[in-house]
């Protein structure tokens, strides 16, 4: 018997009709889909963070390349 809280009262989806079960189905897979959202927002960000590093890196290896070769030509 799964029981499902709302404003601080508990219901016991065995005490359920079929709409109630049907709105209880509903929020279940409302919330499963908030939870992969969740998960793929977090996702999402970690690759636009390792994406903005990588930026950053490459930026700062071309141009200690250029300190090096303008070192070098002296």
């Amino acid at each position: 018997m799964a029981k499902l809280t709302i404003d601080d009262k508990d219901y016991y989806t065995d005490d359920f009709n079929e709409d109630q079960m049907s709105m209880h189905q509903e929020i279940t897979i409302a919330q499963s889909e908030i939870g992969r959202m969740d998960y793929l927002s977090k996702v999402l960000q970690a690759r636009c963070n390792l994406l903005a590093a990588s930026i950053v890196e490459i930026a700062e290896k071309e141009e200690s390349e250029k300190t090096d070769e303008k070192k070098a030509s002296k």
